[in-house]
């Protein structure tokens, strides 16, 4: 930095070159502080998202009645317990997985739908140019033959 202000400043030993330089060397500072500060914030952040995880409290009152007290659970019934949330778990994942692929399916057929629209209002443009260029042409015809009719009795009358 120091360079630049001597090579944009011809005489460095004025007041306004050490002020620019003196501000120049404060901004400098203040903004490797700055990325200092925001990169331990940015890591203190990371280290808080890590240990954040909230647990869940297991259903172990199973079919029982709870009428107060504190209850003691076998590692058996804890283990079933947690094997019934991974089974509970496991099924709203399955459920979210159907429902995104069920919606990708209607988006999918809503697509083709729109391209057969498509196809067939071109089918139909195409077939109107089509009936409209063969009336054109019909007509011209018509009037090719009336021509001729009236050509051939102009002859007849003369």
């Amino acid at each position: 930095m120091e360079r630049l202000v001597r090579a944009a400043v011809k005489d460095t030993r004025q007041d306004e070159a050490k002020k620019l330089s003196l501000t120049l060397h404060q901004v400098s500072v203040q903004n490797q502080l700055l990325q200092h500060e925001n990169r331990g914030l940015h890591k203190a952040l990371q280290h808080q998202k890590k240990y954040k995880k909230k647990g869940k409290a297991l259903d172990l009152q199973q079919r029982q009645e709870y009428h107060g007290g504190a209850i003691f659970w076998s590692p058996r019934k804890v283990r079933e317990a947690r094997a019934r949330e991974k089974v509970r778990a496991d099924d709203e994942m399955e459920e979210k997985l159907q429902k995104a692929r069920r919606k990708e399916s209607r988006e999918a057929a809503k697509v083709q739908r729109q391209i057969e629209l498509e196809d067939r209002r071109a089918e139909r443009e195409r077939l109107k140019v089509v009936r409209e260029k063969e009336k054109a042409e019909k007509q011209a015809e018509r009037e090719r033959q009336k021509q001729q009719r009236n050509a051939e009795k102009a002859i007849q009358l003369s």
